[in-house]
């Protein structure tokens, strides 16, 4: 499972990688562009050195021994070197994941959270056409969490909320025209 882990990781920053490479206009140009291509660059080289970490993380697991020919501190010792072992991998996968939001760009996650919120929308409407009002509440609410989450990452980015709206409503507004 490790090695998968590892091989992913690998899939993802090669993918992460390419499209930085091909997608992206040269520097100079508009500043906004030139300094989104320097965020991404420092992404890019964030996430090599995650992926580094990953793997001296993998490669120096020790070998696993039956865990019934183990005494009791032996195997309290095992589970919470697992278990620390673990925190760690879920903090870089963690880590991961946010730079490559941030190789993605804000225009790239706004698209895609557009996308995974009209079937709710529609949800939504067609649930307030029938006057299902539990049902249209707790869709809403689902809805407003996710906004919410994807607010909170786009801060976390250091995306200004209000442009992060103003980029929603002209994606809506165009995805309607």
């Amino acid at each position: 499972m490790n090695k998968r882990l590892v091989l992913v990781v690998g899939v993802l920053l090669t993918g992460a990688l390419a499209w930085s490479a091909f997608a992206q206009p040269q520097g100079g140009g508009r500043g906004g562009f030139g300094q989104m291509r320097e965020t991404q660059l420092k992404a890019i080289a964030a996430l090599q050195e995650q992926v580094g970490k990953l793997k001296a993380m993998m490669e120096q697991q020790p070998q696993m021994r039956n865990f019934q020919d183990m005494t009791d501190e032996e195997r309290t010792k095992m589970r919470e070197e697992m278990t620390a072992r673990r925190e760690q991998q879920t903090a870089i996968m963690a880590e991961i994941a946010k730079q490559l939001d941030t190789v993605k760009g804000a225009m790239q996650l706004a698209r895609e959270q557009r996308e995974a919120m009209t079937p709710l929308n529609d949800l939504l409407a067609s649930a307030k056409s029938e006057n299902a009002t539990a049902t249209a509440a707790k869709i809403q609410k689902l809805i407003d969490e996710k906004k919410k989450q994807f607010e909170d990452k786009m801060t976390a980015m250091g995306m200004d909320p209000e442009m992060v709206q103003r980029m929603m409503e002209r994606g809506g507004q165009r995805r309607g025209q």
